[in-house]
């Protein structure tokens, strides 16, 4: 799913405003490349206060980068530790040195 901007894609938006590669937003926006990446294909939604680091550093209205629509938050899945198998093992003792 991609983030739209009244059937317009956030790297369509990026692209009117002059940024045409990955690379370029990251730089001129000043986020880390996971997110920049996660931004420019649309896996994260442009929220409130990344809407206004863009509209800072990229010079892109801020009215336009709010009615982007959010991303849908996926409910991941709690990992936790596999429980051990089994009967617990007993310490080893070690031997003393004579």
């Amino acid at each position: 799913m991609r983030a739209r901007f009244r059937g317009m894609t956030l790297q369509t938006l990026l692209r009117q405003h002059g940024i045409t590669t990955l690379k370029e937003f990251t730089q001129r926006s000043g986020q880390s490349r996971q997110h920049s990446w996660r931004l420019w294909h649309g896996l994260d939604g442009v929220g409130k206060v990344t809407a206004l680091r863009l509209s800072e550093r990229l010079g892109i209205p801020l009215e336009e980068l709010i009615r982007i629509d959010p991303v849908p938050v996926i409910k991941r899945p709690r990992t936790t530790p596999p429980k051990p198998r089994g009967r617990p093992r007993k310490p080893r003792e070690r031997k003393a040195e004579p």
